[in-house]
């Protein structure tokens, strides 16, 4: 059976990392098991926390439809100023594949570690030009000071949170508000018009009458599926202050879309 280019680009449903991490690890940071939604599997082996942090990144982009770890082995050539004198092969420690199905590589290497590499200028500009002869990919090196920019990742943080669990009626009431209220909104005004009831907690007795009914008003329904609906691409808002009731939000023509294919 032919296998499809995201199979063959370490996409694939059944993907298995070509690097697999150990529990422990000597000198390579701690490794950490994070949950995700984008994988071939609902948890991910990260060799790090920037590793994480990275994963994180993806998971809150909704261009982004699967997520990699290790996901395939490249080999690529190694010249001197005459001629090429041999070749070395090469794991990339993430690959992304988007909605445009384009795919993408990228290694995450602390600042403090690549002061230690005079080599990765060099290395990286091949890795480059190999995965886009081969695959046409794309291919980068991370660290901290691009995922750690401020306040995009403490915003990242606020949606995964939020958008992890979603309240389908809550949803559904945010994007019927969305539906009537200016294509350039912000939070508050959304949550004013959903006008969602707050969770509660409620306690029975034996035989079935209310022992204990109390509400949550600090669970902010509204905001939560508002967090849902940027992580899913259906709305999108402004990430260059730190989210609050007061943050732009702007609506996609894919948020009317989902709302009437729902009515209809």
């Amino acid at each position: 059976m032919t296998k499809s280019a995201m199979e063959l680009m370490g996409f694939g449903d059944d993907h298995v990392p070509f690097v697999k991490i150990a529990k422990r690890q000597k000198s390579r940071g701690i490794p950490v098991n994070v949950p995700l939604k984008k994988g071939a599997w609902k948890s991910m082996r990260a060799q790090n926390t920037l590793m994480r942090d990275a994963i994180i990144h993806f998971e809150c982009n909704p261009e982004v439809v699967r997520i990699s770890d290790f996901p395939i082995q490249l080999e690529y050539e190694i010249e001197d100023r005459y001629s090429v004198i041999g070749s070395l092969k090469h794991v990339p420690m993430l690959g992304v594949w988007t909605r445009q199905q384009q795919a993408s590589y990228f290694d995450i290497i602390p600042r403090s570690k690549q002061l230690d590499m005079p080599w990765l200028e060099s290395r990286t500009n091949r890795l480059k030009r190999a995965l886009w002869e081969d695959y046409r990919a794309t291919y980068r090196v991370l660290d901290e000071t691009e995922l750690h920019l401020q306040p995009r990742w403490m915003n990242y943080q606020t949606i995964r949170y939020h958008a992890w669990r979603p309240d389908k009626e809550a949803i559904m009431a945010v994007r019927r508000a969305m539906s009537s209220l200016p294509v350039v909104t912000d939070i508050s005004a959304i949550t004013l018009a959903a006008a969602l009831a707050n969770r509660a907690h409620v306690f029975f007795n034996e035989d079935g009458t209310v022992a204990q009914y109390r509400e949550l008003p600090e669970i902010k329904r509204a905001f939560s599926a508002v967090m849902w609906l940027v992580n899913e691409g259906e709305i999108a808002i402004d990430m260059s202050t730190v989210i609050s009731l007061a943050t732009t939000v702007t609506r996609k023509s894919t948020l009317l879309a989902n709302n009437e294919e729902r009515a209809a």
